[in-house]
Protein backbone atom coordinates (compact mmCIF):
# COMPACT_ATOMS: atom_id res chain seq x y z
CA UNK A 1 0.00 0.00 0.00
CA UNK A 2 2.59 2.48 1.01
CA UNK A 3 4.74 1.85 -2.54
CA UNK A 4 1.19 2.81 -4.17
CA UNK A 5 0.96 5.59 -2.30
CA UNK A 6 4.40 6.86 -3.30
CA UNK A 7 3.68 5.97 -7.06
CA UNK A 8 0.41 8.00 -6.99
CA UNK A 9 2.08 11.22 -5.62
CA UNK A 10 5.27 10.97 -7.68
CA UNK A 11 2.66 10.71 -11.05
CA UNK A 12 0.92 14.10 -9.31
CA UNK A 13 4.16 15.42 -8.98
CA UNK A 14 4.51 15.15 -12.58
CA UNK A 15 1.13 16.23 -13.56
CA UNK A 16 1.83 19.96 -11.84
CA UNK A 17 4.95 20.07 -13.63
CA UNK A 18 3.26 18.92 -16.88
CA UNK A 19 0.71 22.19 -16.22
CA UNK A 20 3.16 24.37 -14.98
CA UNK A 21 4.21 23.87 -18.39
CA UNK A 22 1.95 25.18 -20.51
CA UNK A 23 2.10 24.90 -24.15
CA UNK A 24 3.55 27.13 -26.65
CA UNK A 25 1.75 27.98 -29.62
CA UNK A 26 4.16 28.03 -32.66
CA UNK A 27 3.34 29.56 -36.67
CA UNK A 28 0.85 26.54 -36.85
CA UNK A 29 -2.80 26.77 -35.42
CA UNK A 30 -2.18 22.41 -34.57
CA UNK A 31 1.79 22.68 -33.36
CA UNK A 32 2.70 23.32 -30.16
CA UNK A 33 5.94 22.93 -28.03
CA UNK A 34 5.94 21.65 -24.51
CA UNK A 35 9.32 22.01 -22.40
CA UNK A 36 9.86 18.43 -20.84
CA UNK A 37 7.63 17.07 -23.53
CA UNK A 38 9.02 14.16 -26.52
CA UNK A 39 12.32 16.54 -25.97
CA UNK A 40 10.56 19.77 -26.59
CA UNK A 41 10.23 18.80 -30.25
CA UNK A 42 7.18 20.39 -32.19
CA UNK A 43 4.20 18.57 -31.48
CA UNK A 44 0.34 17.96 -32.47
CA UNK A 45 -1.60 19.95 -29.67
CA UNK A 46 -3.72 17.21 -27.72
CA UNK A 47 -2.31 13.88 -29.67
CA UNK A 48 1.10 14.17 -28.33
CA UNK A 49 2.32 12.83 -32.10
CA UNK A 50 5.64 14.69 -32.70
CA UNK A 51 5.78 16.31 -36.08
CA UNK A 52 9.11 14.21 -36.47
CA UNK A 53 6.53 11.02 -36.44
CA UNK A 54 4.09 12.21 -39.08
CA UNK A 55 6.76 13.04 -41.48
CA UNK A 56 8.58 9.80 -40.59
CA UNK A 57 5.36 7.84 -41.34
CA UNK A 58 5.09 10.02 -44.72
CA UNK A 59 8.41 9.14 -45.72
CA UNK A 60 7.60 5.65 -45.53
CA UNK A 61 5.13 5.35 -47.60
CA UNK A 62 2.06 6.30 -45.62
CA UNK A 63 -0.55 9.22 -46.75
CA UNK A 64 -2.13 11.97 -44.30
CA UNK A 65 -5.32 9.56 -44.54
CA UNK A 66 -3.73 6.06 -43.11
CA UNK A 67 -2.04 8.47 -40.16
CA UNK A 68 -5.30 9.72 -39.79
CA UNK A 69 -6.29 5.69 -39.94
CA UNK A 70 -3.43 4.43 -37.65
CA UNK A 71 -3.83 7.12 -34.94
CA UNK A 72 -7.68 7.61 -34.40
CA UNK A 73 -9.00 8.88 -32.67
CA UNK A 74 -6.26 11.60 -32.25
CA UNK A 75 -5.15 12.76 -35.44
CA UNK A 76 -7.31 14.97 -37.53
CA UNK A 77 -6.58 14.99 -41.11
CA UNK A 78 -6.37 18.71 -40.21
CA UNK A 79 -4.19 18.25 -37.98
CA UNK A 80 -1.96 15.83 -39.83
CA UNK A 81 -1.39 18.56 -43.27
CA UNK A 82 -0.82 21.27 -40.41
CA UNK A 83 2.02 18.89 -39.05
CA UNK A 84 3.48 18.33 -42.37
CA UNK A 85 3.49 22.11 -43.38
CA UNK A 86 5.42 22.90 -40.03
CA UNK A 87 7.77 20.10 -41.51
CA UNK A 88 8.06 22.25 -44.66
CA UNK A 89 8.33 25.57 -43.06
CA UNK A 90 10.99 24.58 -40.79
CA UNK A 91 12.78 21.84 -42.87
CA UNK A 92 16.08 22.32 -41.45
CA UNK A 93 15.16 21.82 -37.77
CA UNK A 94 12.57 18.81 -38.21
CA UNK A 95 15.62 17.38 -40.39
CA UNK A 96 17.73 17.51 -37.73
CA UNK A 97 15.33 16.15 -35.14
CA UNK A 98 14.99 12.81 -37.51
CA UNK A 99 19.07 12.99 -37.78
CA UNK A 100 19.10 12.59 -34.35
CA UNK A 101 16.51 9.56 -33.91
CA UNK A 102 18.02 7.86 -36.59
CA UNK A 103 21.59 7.81 -34.80
CA UNK A 104 19.86 7.48 -31.07
CA UNK A 105 18.65 4.05 -32.85
CA UNK A 106 21.89 3.20 -34.43
CA UNK A 107 23.52 3.81 -31.11
CA UNK A 108 20.72 1.55 -29.15
CA UNK A 109 21.41 -1.04 -31.72
CA UNK A 110 24.63 -1.42 -31.62
CA UNK A 111 24.78 -1.21 -27.68
CA UNK A 112 21.81 -3.67 -27.47
CA UNK A 113 24.66 -5.74 -29.84
CA UNK A 114 27.26 -5.20 -27.39
CA UNK A 115 25.31 -6.74 -24.49
CA UNK A 116 24.25 -9.21 -26.29
CA UNK A 117 27.95 -9.89 -27.11
CA UNK A 118 29.04 -9.95 -23.42
CA UNK A 119 26.11 -11.99 -22.10
CA UNK A 120 27.21 -14.96 -24.56
CA UNK A 121 30.95 -14.36 -23.52
CA UNK A 122 29.65 -14.10 -19.93
CA UNK A 123 27.93 -17.78 -20.29
CA UNK A 124 29.65 -20.99 -18.96
CA UNK A 125 30.90 -22.86 -21.82
CA UNK A 126 29.30 -25.65 -20.07
CA UNK A 127 25.78 -23.98 -20.87
CA UNK A 128 26.87 -23.13 -24.04
CA UNK A 129 27.24 -27.11 -25.37
CA UNK A 130 23.98 -27.62 -23.84
CA UNK A 131 22.62 -25.21 -25.65
CA UNK A 132 24.65 -26.23 -28.99
CA UNK A 133 23.81 -30.22 -28.58
CA UNK A 134 19.98 -29.36 -27.93
CA UNK A 135 20.14 -27.75 -31.02
CA UNK A 136 21.41 -30.73 -32.94
CA UNK A 137 18.30 -32.37 -31.59
CA UNK A 138 15.98 -30.72 -33.06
Amino acid sequence: MHTLRAEVRALREQMASYSAQPPVATDHPHIVRVKNVKGGEPIVRGAYVTVRGIVELTQQGQSPEQIVEEHAPLLSLAQVHDALSYYFDHLTEVEQYIREQKEALRRATRLSREIARRRKRAEPATSRRKTVANAGRR
